[in-house]
């Protein structure tokens, strides 16, 4: 089954990279035919230092606001930060050591609402002002993963993507942090992030496994004014070391965590700080090389998409890191010469991992083509006025616009059925006349007028005309209210359906007519229309008073009627005199009811033109301004550079360079078939016309949006203009009476480029239509589809030769040296890689499962005994490879970590004012934390130190000022003194009393002179210091020597006797003298180190300071060892 994971991005690589892996993710379940978006398992992060997302480099979309964390409050100052860590909660015994943690806020300018400002230093002091935050949305973002509604989507989406089914068991959460090892917020924020992630999860056993992806430097080699990435790099790579060796930190780190409300588990052989796996991922292997730190994130991203969306590839990766990492990391395997780690009971700290893929490249298509489409869309909706002329060479932009106007016009206002001037029509008022309910009415009313006046006959069951008029007259005045008042009823009824109905009607016509004409001419047309609706009113109103002006006829026609009776004194009713007056009455019930109706057709139109069709052309004009603003402006509202330009037009037969395939991808059908393809599809979804006229409809769809079975959901459908208020008129039925609910409408237009992409691609996911059968399709069909034997082996030959090179392309992304690999490990580049492959979905026994066997046992890496489970019964359009290096590795073998921070040390260290440059405000923990040692070796080398000085085996040369001292120690196996680092990492001249410290923290810049020099000779000095440290309560072969017999190795230099005794005297006098100058070095180093001033500021405490409780231990240490000593005794 799929896995919940939580992917956590620290600093701005980590942000870009989660932005990528969202884009990723959605084009891939998109393509899928997942319709739920991104399942709420699957939980991203970014905790960055700025107030808002940056990096608008990238061109990826930023993350929703609710997954980012900005780290520092609006108008937040670096004061306020450090103040916020130090204010309370910290017990004073260590109140110094927190200080000493982070830079000087006396002396940080830096503007922290923006960034780090490249100062690692500074961006741990951010994150750890907020670990309560930032532990607060991990446990929210933790609880949104695992709760059950979310887990049983992601069983779901499981399911839908063909995942195993565990029965209901729910797998452990995948946690993947993000970050550079060379910036300044990311680099000096990532190690604590992922404590406070861990101790929200302390009790679980998935605490344990956190994986960390660490782009090297060599990532940033194009980015100007980037002199900070080396020696920022340098610090992280430093104190990750570290941190991966130390099982609990310094009561200091202890103490500032519990004062945060952050407290990892920590003491136990698994309790580490940072993350379980480290990877490292650089630029380039040996194979393969991005342009740009941008390739790398989106190649990281669309790996890391595989990997949650596999199943099977999340089981190989945790096999992997759970088995193999520490079944290959014995001494016996895997020797480490740098000495700098336990061997029995550490690893090397650094894996690295590369990624492969071969592909139908469909996700790629369907960016592609959104774009293509979106452009179509919006280019038409712009510039539809002028793509006859887009220079304007035959006529001025406003005259296309007129002409294109006066083309349109009469076919746009007999479309909208609102045409009431014509000769002969009368749209609107046909439509709210209620004419068989008239036609019924008018025939009662007649009735009963003349029910109510036949009676009281004469004896000629007759009356006189008089009497007949004035009772015609008299009842047609009595009852013709009530009838118009059910006739206004009914018309009320018309006027509210065709308020409701012609409000639809109208935008749709209007989206039509912009699909063909563009907005441009479709607002001037609905300026003509407003003109031609006035008219109308103002006739429908003139109609109306001219039809009850005929009202003050009736009575005389209804007289003459009468009047013309053979016998006007005594007239039946039964005469055709009766008849024709009583045709006068109905007449008369007609005009009223007309006049009362253009009355009301009158007013309705007056109010559709004024709330409805006047103010959606003011909106319309200013969405085509808002929306060619958005088209041209250089960047977007979010800070992004503007796509639009690059975006594929609709005649483009050229692609993106961004689709070109990335360096470790090979497509199966080319990008540069894209526009083809794309045509192809557009022809087929019209019915095969030819492409100039199928993507016009294509546009149209898109402008219009979906119909009702089009298979889109209400929710995902769209108008390209959106009526978020309905309109509701005054006018009612009744020409006398308005409504109280009077509502005026509003309007929507997106100018949001990416709603458009968003649009197009809901549109080419519409199952059963062309667009989606190609992108749906997937690898087995592509090969089994009905096609011609020279295409299917054409694509046959494709797969292998992709396979092939996708396979070399998936090395490990870090470039190794290989010299230096042999010379620390003992190991050549490659050696015992391991690859997990996504299920690769060909069945066994078919041509292509034999096609890809051939592939796989070429490259050497078809194994019997696994490979036929990689075979899996799936549909995918590709097969993702991941290779993991078949060991970890010390740092120094990585030219992609180390060759960027050599060059930076070696241009900076020449002067004591470039080397504090280049070291400022980038070490943002005590020394014994930040030195890239294990702390026992550390404690070794401290003691190693003070041997040294008993044996009087170090030397020192002042000679050079600039460089400052030059320090170097007694080889008793090379029988030469070999050099510390020199220059010292150390900004100034370091005094006598803190060479100690100064030497410790100078171990980091010898591991960048390693790779440097090709060599472990800048650690050779560090090494005889661990050798003549001994071990924990176990004094060095040498000093027992010493000790029990006066006896020095050959050519070494001879002790002082002040310090050692001499070789003629006895143990107990050498004894004696070694206790003695302990005792002194204790003394001044509690003089000169420990005890300071407290006005002096502790930011100018020696280095050594900062460790003198393992100075001062190592002393007593050796001192208890020295008189300890016994003489030697053979034990037999």
């Amino acid at each position: 089954m799929l896995r919940p994971f939580l992917i956590v991005g620290v600093g701005g690589s980590g942000g870009k990279t989660i932005r990528g892996l969202r884009h990723a993710l959605e084009l891939r379940l998109e393509q899928a035919g997942w319709k739920r978006g991104i399942p709420a398992a699957w939980q991203m992060i970014h905790f960055d230092t700025p107030l808002k997302q940056d990096g608008t480099d990238y061109v990826m979309p930023f993350i929703p606001a609710t997954d980012y964390k900005g780290l520092v409050a609006s108008g937040a100052s670096y004061d306020g930060v450090h103040a916020s860590i130090v204010a309370q909660g910290i017990p004073a015994d260590v109140s110094n050591d927190v200080y000493r943690m982070f830079p000087d806020p006396a002396r940080v300018s830096v503007d922290v609402t923006k960034g780090a400002g490249q100062f690692r230093a500074v961006g741990r002091a951010v994150a750890v002002s907020k670990l309560a935050d930032i532990s607060k949305a991990a446990q929210d973002a933790i609880n949104r993963m695992q709760d059950a509604t979310a887990l049983g989507e992601l069983q779901s989406l499981g399911e839908h993507l063909g995942a195993r089914n565990e029965g209901g068991k729910s797998a452990n959460p995948t946690v993947i942090v993000v970050s550079s090892i060379a910036g300044g917020s990311g680099a000096g924020q990532y190690l604590d992030v992922i404590e406070a992630v861990k101790s929200v999860v302390r009790n679980e056993p998935w605490a344990h496994q956190f994986f960390a992806l660490l782009y090297a430097p060599d990532v940033f080699d194009q980015i100007k004014g980037s002199a900070g990435i080396p020696s920022n790099a340098l610090a992280t790579v430093a104190e990750t070391m570290s941190g991966f060796w130390t099982q609990t930190p310094s009561k200091a780190s202890l103490e500032l965590y519990r004062s945060k409300g952050v407290s990892p588990s920590y003491g136990s052989a698994r309790d580490r700080v940072g993350a379980a796996y480290p990877f490292i991922i650089g630029r380039q292997n040996a194979r393969v090389a991005f342009d740009n730190q941008g390739d790398v994130y989106s190649a990281v991203s669309t790996s890391i998409s595989a990997w949650m969306s596999d199943d099977r590839v999340q089981g190989d990766i945790d096999e992997y890191v759970t088995g193999n990492w520490s079944a290959s990391v014995a001494a016996s395997v895997l020797p480490d010469a740098t000495k700098l780690m336990r061997p029995l009971d550490q690893a090397p700290p650094f894996s690295s991992l590369g990624f492969g893929r071969v592909t139908l490249g469909r996700e790629k298509f369907l960016d592609y083509a959104s774009e293509r489409l979106a452009r179509s869309v919006i280019d038409r909706v712009l510039y539809a006025h002028t793509e006859d002329d887009p220079r304007f060479e035959t006529r001025t932009e406003n005259e296309w616009i007129e002409h294109r106007k006066s083309q349109a016009l009469e076919a746009f206002i007999r479309e909208l059925e609102l045409d009431e001037e014509l000769d002969g029509s009368d749209d609107v008022i046909n439509k709210l006349r209620p004419e068989e309910t008239r036609k019924a009415l008018a025939l009662e009313f007649r009735q009963e007028v003349f029910d109510k006046s036949a009676h009281g006959f004469d004896k000629n069951e007759g009356l006189d005309s008089n009497e007949w008029h004035y009772r015609l007259i008299a009842a047609r005045d009595d009852l013709v209210a009530g009838y118009l008042a059910r006739e206004t009823s009914a018309v009320e009824q018309r006027v509210a359906k065709w308020v409701a109905t012609e409000q639809a009607h109208i935008l749709d016509t209007i989206e039509r007519f912009i699909a063909r004409h563009g907005l441009a001419v479709v607002v001037e047309l609905m300026r003509d229309l407003s003109r031609a609706l006035r008219a109308a009113s103002d006739n429908l109103a003139k109609e109306a008073d001219q039809r009850r002006g005929w009202l003050t006829r009736v009575s005389g026609r209804v007289s003459e009627a009468l009047n013309a009776a053979a016998n006007p004194d005594s007239i039946r009713k039964d005469q055709d005199a009766v008849e024709n007056a009583l045709i006068d009455i109905e007449d008369s019930f007609d005009w009223e009811a007309e006049a009362n109706l253009r009355d009301v057709a009158s007013h309705l139109l007056k109010e559709l033109r004024q709330d409805f069709i006047d103010p959606l052309a003011d909106y319309l004009s200013s969405a085509r301004q808002a929306l060619l603003s958005r088209v041209s402006d250089r960047v977007q509202a979010d800070g992004r550079e503007n796509p639009y330009d690059s975006w594929p037009s609709r005649l483009d037969t050229v692609v993106p360079r961004k689709y070109q395939p990335a360096p470790n991808e090979r497509l199966l059908v080319p990008h540069t078939d894209y526009p083809k393809e794309f045509q192809r599809l557009v022809e087929n979804t019209h019915e095969k016309r030819r492409y100039e006229e199928a993507i016009l409809d294509v546009i149209a769809d898109l402008v219009r949006g979906p119909g009702i079975d089009d298979g889109i959901s209400a929710a995902n459908s769209w108008s390209f203009i959106e009526q978020r208020r309905g309109w509701k008129p005054t006018t009612t039925g009744n020409p006398a009476q308005r409504s109280a609910t009077h509502e005026t409408p509003r309007f929507f237009v997106a100018s949001d480029l990416e709603v458009y992409q968003d649009r197009a691609r809901e549109w080419m996911l519409r199952k059963g239509y062309p667009f989606f059968g190609y992108i749906s399709e997937n690898l087995d069909t592509y090969f089994s589809g009905d096609v011609d034997p020279d295409t299917l082996k054409q694509r046959r030959d494709a797969f292998r030769e992709g396979l092939t090179a996708a396979l070399g392309a998936s090395e490990p992304l870090v470039k190794l040296n290989p010299s230096l690999l042999s010379e620390v490990h003992g190991k050549s580049i490659g050696d015992r890689n391991r690859l997990v492959f996504s299920a690769i979905p060909f069945a066994e026994g078919t041509e292509m499962y034999e096609v890809t066997k051939a592939a796989l046992t070429s490259a050497g890496v078809w194994d019997e005994n696994i490979s036929k489970g990689w075979f899996k019964d799936v549909k995918t359009d590709r097969i993702e490879i991941f290779a993991m290096s078949g060991f970890p590795y010390e740092p120094i073998v990585m030219d992609s970590v180390m060759g960027p921070i050599a060059r930076g040390w070696l241009t900076d260290s020449t002067t004591s004012e470039s080397r504090a440059a280049f070291w400022k405000w980038k070490r943002a923990r005590l020394l014994r934390e930040a030195v890239p040692a294990d702390p026992e070796v550390f404690d070794s080398m401290v003691r190693g130190w003070y041997v040294a000085k008993v044996l009087g085996q170090l030397a020192v040369d002042r000679s050079d000022p600039d460089r400052g001292p030059k320090l170097s120690i007694w080889d008793a196996e090379r029988r030469e003194f070999v050099s510390f680092p020199h220059p010292l990492l150390y900004p100034g001249i370091a005094p006598a009393y803190d060479y100690p410290g100064v030497v410790m923290e100078s171990l980091i810049v010898a591991l960048a002179l390693c790779n440097a020099e090709g060599s472990l000779a800048p650690l050779r000095a560090y090494q005889v210091l661990m050798k003549l440290g001994g071990q924990r309560q176990q004094l060095s072969p040498l000093l027992t020597d010493w000790l029990r017999d006066g006896s020095m190795p050959q050519g070494s230099p001879i002790p002082a006797a002040e310090r050692a005794g001499t070789s003629a005297g006895d143990l107990n006098e050498r004894q004696e003298a070694v206790r003695q100058h302990i005792d002194r070095e204790l003394a001044e180093f509690r003089e000169e180190v420990e005890k300071q001033n407290t006005e002096t500021s502790v930011f100018a405490y020696p280095v050594s300071w900062e460790i003198r409780d393992t100075i001062q231990g190592s002393l007593r240490e050796l001192r208890d060892g020295v008189l300890e000593t016994k003489p030697d005794s053979m034990g037999i």
